[in-house]
């Protein structure tokens, strides 16, 4: 099926897997957008890398997606920049079609994403990452490759979980916590926190 032009803002490695994504769903992939100046001029996946993320604006009628893995910075350019958000997400994945995703958010090869889970804006579920029934997730959360989060899950606004974290059910993750690759959130975890381990603990 052949889907309208989008746009895409950042030109790395998440941005190649949001390219792959936007391909496989049968968008045309019109241009990214860098403030990098060294890659102005190269392309990703074969599109072009036309200039600085100003140069978006001007393509306003264009649907955007924010293909940049740092939260903080997604979450600043969100703000700053007058777009429309498209939503993204990868034939092979699941999503169920009670799942509400907010614009902007992306869901990668593989994911699964069950019954009544609400999913906030310019969130990234990732490669092969699962969130069972009935989780929230705020904006701007980065779920990395790998990540499960058992039902009933919150994560909040910001949020990053690392490659093959997990969460009991019911758990909290706190707006704007890390949790580390591989930890296991067992209690909750507070807004800011850093955890690590199994169980996840202050770092």
């Amino acid at each position: 099926m052949t889907r309208g032009p989008v746009q895409v803002i950042g030109a790395g490695g998440h941005a190649k897997v949001a390219i792959a994504t936007l391909l496989d769903m049968g968008h045309d992939v019109v241009a990214v957008w860098d403030d990098a100046v060294a890659k102005h001029g190269t392309a990703l996946l074969g599109v072009p890398v036309r200039g600085a993320i100003a140069g978006a604006v001007a393509h306003g009628d264009v649907p955007a997606v924010l293909a940049i893995g740092d939260n903080r910075a997604r979450a600043a350019l969100a703000a700053r920049l007058p777009l429309t958000w498209a939503t993204a997400v990868h034939p092979t994945a699941y999503v169920h079609p009670s799942v509400r995703l907010g614009p902007g958010t992306v869901v990668f090869a593989g994911a699964v994403i069950q019954p009544d889970t609400v999913i906030g804006a310019h969130a990234i579920v990732n490669t092969g990452a699962t969130v069972d029934h009935d989780c929230v997730l705020g904006d701007f959360v980065h779920l990395g490759p790998g990540v499960h989060l058992c039902g009933g899950v919150t994560v909040g606004e910001g949020a990053l979980l690392g490659v093959a974290a997990c969460a009991r059910p019911g758990a909290r993750v706190g707006a704007w916590a890390v949790v580390g690759a591989g930890a296991a959130v067992v209690a909750a975890v507070h807004d800011g926190a850093i955890v690590v381990g199994v169980p996840a603990r202050l770092r």
